[in-house]
């Protein structure tokens, strides 16, 4: 995964880390840090929680390539 320094979107983008017993998944959430949990959540296949934000920083560069917009997610 490509992480470093600090993104470069106003609002943020926060990598979040979905869980389902054993597994993980991580997504990035394009939103406010504590609408982050929320709107990956509403993504996820039933059995899937949207655990935790994680301390991650994406690089500018895979922020660029996400081509996230405001408000939205992605599964990493």
């Amino acid at each position: 995964m490509d992480v470093a320094g600090s993104n470069t979107r106003p609002g943020g983008i926060y990598v979040v880390a979905a869980t389902k017993g054993n597994e993980t998944e991580f997504w990035a959430a394009a939103t406010r840090r504590g609408d982050a949990l929320a709107a990956v959540q509403q993504l996820l296949a039933p059995g899937w929680t949207a655990a935790s934000i994680m301390d991650w920083r994406l690089t500018p560069k895979r922020v660029a390539a996400l081509k996230l917009r405001t408000d939205s997610v992605c599964k990493l």
